[in-house]
């Protein structure tokens, strides 16, 4: 499997091999952070998420109701029933500190999305 490199100016990805890996093919998102942002990778295959990610007015990142070994990120849209993916954790770069943060989500055309978000345990 290839290893994932993210290069990054501040919060921003610079560049990434991330498109082209065994992960996006498989239609997975990833979950880098850097300066206080989580990023959210989200692969050609998957980008008909975005419409369900754009609803939300903040994210949460919280142990997974979903699976075993997951996390949730839940777009809070203000419904009983938001937008959540379970990300896996080997789909996430650095362990999750709880807290409150920025989390971006990031196609293969750039950012897309940009949300406040918090970490919770």
């Amino acid at each position: 499997m290839t290893v994932l490199k993210i290069g990054n100016r501040g919060p921003e990805i610079e560049h990434t091999n991330y498109w082209e890996s065994e992960h996006a093919d498989g239609g997975l998102c990833y979950l880098s952070a850097n300066a206080g942002t989580w990023r959210l990778l989200v692969p050609r295959s998957s980008e008909y998420m975005l419409a369900e990610m754009q609803t939300g007015t903040s994210v949460h990142i919280e142990p997974s109701i979903q699976a075993a070994q997951c996390w949730d990120v839940v777009f809070n849209d203000g419904s009983d029933a938001p937008f959540a993916l379970a990300v896996d954790l080997r789909q996430i770069d650095r362990a999750l500190d709880p807290g409150l943060c920025r989390l971006t989500v990031w196609t293969e055309a750039g950012q897309q999305l940009d949300f406040a978000c918090e970490v919770l345990s």
